[in-house]
């Protein structure tokens, strides 16, 4: 391909679908290249229930897949790896991996779950003196998150709190039956903890019209499998349109990027290589400005396959941290059966998925329970059921039928540390994929703060729900795996100091002055939030600052 295009993007998540985006708005001419194909409506599954893919587990898809994808993702499944895509190699206590290859990436199919990083969030490691402080603030990020709330739509509580910033959210729904009992039990549990508040989530979900094609959400839940009606964020379906008809958008799904091209003389990145994956055709693609947004974990693989005598330890891997860092979240379910709601009604009450939100409010005496950093959490109720409820044949119908409305659950996400022995490097062993890119290998543990995290949602918990009443509690017995919470982030993570990390404030990398990374690779630290919005903030901020490049001559 002998085009020369303004920036080259590598994926269409929530980072390469907010770049592609703002680029195109601004005049520039953008190559987008997305590894999957383009996600077939039919196979959105918002007006189906968990309960009708029960059946099948996916395992109707998994024959090509190398990933189960569990209860209610049977649709999904197919837009997984297929066996001869093998890009990964696990150690240590073991990855669960999943990703997704499509148009949109997991903007299709996530919770859609977006609070802001707090002001101290980003100042953190200045408080407990563990890592790099993040090269910019809560203020310079907070204009992008007010365009997300106005432009694209997002609901959640009205107040702020210290820990999660309000924003300028739409009026979310009502708590469900189960969450209101809760919710009462968290206000009397006050005296003891000042700054627990159980309210409404922030997430990228509309409850009044947001823009064209953008319908309220109608609250029938099932969020996670993607939403048809486009009240839930998905950037193959609120970006998309739009950079498409600027005219300045040529888009190339099912095409796997497999290395950054550079100049010998200069250092630059010109471009990239990538494969066709149907046809399996190699081709080369040329631009001013090269942004890779393919994800924490294929973004530094990528860099690492990208030697050369410019860079013999991978393209803008001077320091050596392209990789280190990697960070999920500490993961702790507990559920419960409030008596309260015992032989209720069954009734269309499903709502969206995580309605609830309990932000961070432990930090007042967090140090001495042993442990740095903090967790928040999400709730929901209704319609669920576990191996909990009792009986066999008739007796177990009986009882589904009797606790259906009854059960309640609490997640808790906590801030993993960085941890010497979790990071993403190329496999030792030399193996590549089905397109000759080397294959990653990822080593994960859990640290002791870890653990005690761990071990303080498991407690708050569980004491929440017996002091609402719940009957039937359980616990998780352990941290779940290392990336269950598909929220990794850090393997190129934004320092000041170039000797500490891989890009500056605007996730250009240190190295090389047109090359820029919009994914999660780039956080400085893992919080107890979710990452999506602040991937989409830093992703607009970096594009306003490479068009005003241009405008300068800079790239």
């Amino acid at each position: 391909m002998s085009d020369l295009h303004d920036v080259i993007v590598v994926g269409s998540g929530a980072g390469g679908g907010s770049s592609a985006y703002r680029l195109t708005q601004a005049g520039l001419k953008v190559l987008n290249l997305e590894y999957g194909p383009l996600v077939d409506e039919e196979d959105l599954g918002s007006f189906e229930q968990y309960y009708d893919a029960l059946p099948r587990l996916g395992y109707a898809t998994l024959k090509k897949c190398t990933q189960r994808p569990g209860p209610g993702s049977w649709k999904r499944s197919k837009y997984f790896l297929y066996p001869e895509e093998e890009s990964y190699a696990q150690a240590g206590e073991g990855w669960y991996w999943r990703r997704y290859r499509n148009l949109g990436g997991r903007t299709t199919w996530w919770a859609g779950v977006a609070p802001r990083m707090s002001p101290r969030d980003f100042r953190e490691a200045a408080d407990d003196g563990l890592g790099p402080v993040w090269p910019l603030a809560y203020e310079d990020l907070e204009p992008y998150y007010d365009w997300i709330d106005l432009n694209l739509g997002r609901v959640g509580a009205s107040e702020d709190h210290p820990d999660c910033p309000a924003g300028k959210p739409q009026p979310p729904q009502g708590l469900r039956c189960g969450e209101r009992i809760i919710q009462a039990t968290c206000e009397r549990l006050k005296g003891e903890f000042p700054l627990l508040r159980y309210s409404h989530s922030p997430k990228m979900i509309a409850s009044q019209e947001t823009g064209p094609g953008r319908a309220p959400c109608h609250y029938l839940g099932n969020c996670m499998e993607g939403c048809r009606t486009g009240a839930k964020f998905q950037s193959n379906m609120h970006y998309y349109p739009r950079a498409l008809a600027s005219g300045n958008l040529t888009l190339r799904p099912n095409s796997v990027v497999a290395q950054v091209l550079v100049d010998g003389d200069t250092g630059r990145a010109t471009g990239v290589r990538y494969v066709d994956r149907v046809g399996k055709q190699h081709y080369g693609a040329h631009a001013r400005a090269v942004v890779l947004a393919a994800s924490t974990l294929e973004t530094p693989r990528l860099l690492l396959s990208s030697k050369s005598t410019t860079y013999p330890g991978g393209m803008a891997n001077g320091s050596g941290h392209v990789g280190k860092h990697l960070n999920d979240h500490v993961q702790c379910s507990v559920t419960g059966y409030l008596p309260p709601l015992y032989g209720h009604a069954a009734y269309n009450d499903d709502g969206y998925t995580f309605g609830v939100m309990i932000p961070r409010f432990t930090r007042s005496y967090q140090k001495q329970k042993g442990f740095i950093r903090g967790w928040e959490g999400r709730s929901g109720s209704g319609k669920g059921i576990d191996g909990q409820v009792p009986g066999f044949g008739a007796a177990l119908k009986q009882g589904i039928r009797a606790h259906y409305q009854a059960r309640v659950s609490l997640l808790g996400f906590g801030a993993k540390l960085d941890n010497p022995k979790t990071f993403v490097e190329l496999d030792p062993s030399g193996e590549t994929d089905g397109y000759g890119t080397p294959v990653a290998k990822i080593h994960s543990a859990y640290c002791e703060n870890d653990r005690a995290i761990f071990r303080d949602i498991k407690e708050k918990y569980v004491y929440i729900l017996e002091q609402a009443g719940a009957e039937h509690i359980r616990a998780s017995a352990e941290p779940a795996p290392p990336g269950t919470s598909e929220h990794e982030v850090g393997t190129c993570r934004m320092t000041t100091d170039p000797k500490e990390g891989v890009c500056d404030g605007f996730g250009r990398t240190h190295e090389v002055g047109n090359l820029f990374i919009a994914d999660g690779s780039v956080f400085t630290q893992q919080t107890d939030k979710s990452p999506t919005l602040t991937i989409m903030a830093l992703a607009l901020r970096q594009a306003d600052f490479i068009v005003e490049r241009f405008k300068r001559g800079d790239l």
